[in-house]
């Protein structure tokens, strides 16, 4: 499969690797009930996401000039993030204080959000080719 680009074989691991770290000073800020921990390694997550994204998806840009609207980075973003929240769980690694049934939650309401996405992916992949309006192309 083509679209899966070698940026976006990186930027999964640099997810990987961004969410493990947040994931454990998530759980250390409310198994200790610091808000600043549980606000700083957020905001800290949030930054370095936006910022891998943003070299990835330039990098991938470049070298494959799809037009997907951010998608494939999206989905592997819901993934990795996902696997790794529900292993998270599941192993037993969070912390006794932390609510569980939130993680699951904003995975669903991401789901459906991701869901959209797809679908705006589907209607402007049949609008461009390759970043181009048809309507352009020929005249």
């Amino acid at each position: 499969m083509k679209t899966i680009t070698s940026y976006l074989l990186w930027y999964a691991l640099t997810v990987a690797v961004l969410t493990i770290i947040f994931r454990y000073f998530l759980s250390f800020g409310i198994e200790n009930n610091s808000t600043a921990i549980i606000t700083v390694s957020a905001t800290i997550y949030g930054f370095l996401m936006f910022a891998s994204g943003w070299y990835f998806g330039h990098k991938d840009e470049e070298y494959l000039p799809i037009y997907d609207i951010g998608f494939r980075f999206h989905l592997t973003t819901y993934l990795v993030h996902g696997a790794i929240t529900l292993l998270w769980i599941g192993l037993g690694f969070c912390s006794k204080n932390e609510d569980t049934d939130i993680s699951v939650n904003i995975l669903i309401y991401w789901g459906i959000l991701l869901l959209i996405h797809f679908l705006f992916f589907l209607w402007s992949r049949k609008k461009t080719i390759k970043n181009l309006d048809k309507d352009d192309l020929f005249e």
